[in-house]
């Protein structure tokens, strides 16, 4: 009971804390989020992301040093809104024309037929004859038109028959096919 009325003493005795610790925490939580922002705008390799946390800890240490009360909090808001503002960040940048640019596309698996500069469209199941030995890309002939090719298994003989199957971009997916 002795050590409570010590504890309790000492509390009384120490200074009234100023707010200066606090307005830190918060400015370095704001100079966090200017980092977060930036983080998907500039291409930096990562190293805006660890300013970005290395604020944010200084900020929680800030908080810390104002109040035991103050430090759980931030810890606590830190640890569980870091996942949802990372979550949410790239959802928005996923849409925005800056990752357009930067991000790879897809291949479009139900494209039907694809026009390769000033050659007539070719489709799905068109017959051509492979040029070059396709291993796995060489070179095909539809009617008269020079194609490139993707095989999309093994090797394919030069002067065998193949079937185009598909498409990724402007390189035409094909496959072996027997001659009747």
């Amino acid at each position: 009971m002795n050590f409570i009325f010590i504890l309790a003493q000492q509390a009384a005795a120490m200074p009234v804390a100023d707010d200066t610790w606090l307005i830190a925490g918060f400015a370095l939580f704001g100079v966090a989020l200017v980092f977060f922002a930036l983080e998907f705008v500039v291409p930096s390799g990562g190293i805006i992301a660890a300013l970005c946390v290395l604020v944010v800890a200084v900020g929680v240490f800030c908080f810390f040093m104002h109040s035991p009360t103050w430090g759980l909090a931030s810890l606590t808001a830190t640890l569980a809104g870091a996942p949802i503002a990372i979550a949410y960040g790239l959802k928005i940048w996923s849409n925005s024309p800056l990752a357009k640019r930067v991000v790879l596309s897809q291949t479009i698996e139900d494209q039907t037929e694809v026009r390769i500069g000033a050659t007539p469209p070719v489709t799905v199941g068109t017959l051509g004859v492979a040029e070059t030995t396709l291993r796995p890309i060489g070179w095909i002939r539809i009617a008269t038109h020079r194609h490139e090719a993707l095989a999309e298994e093994g090797f394919i003989a030069a002067g065998q028959h193949v079937q185009v199957t598909g498409f990724d971009d402007a390189t035409l997916r094909v496959r072996a096919v027997e001659t009747a």
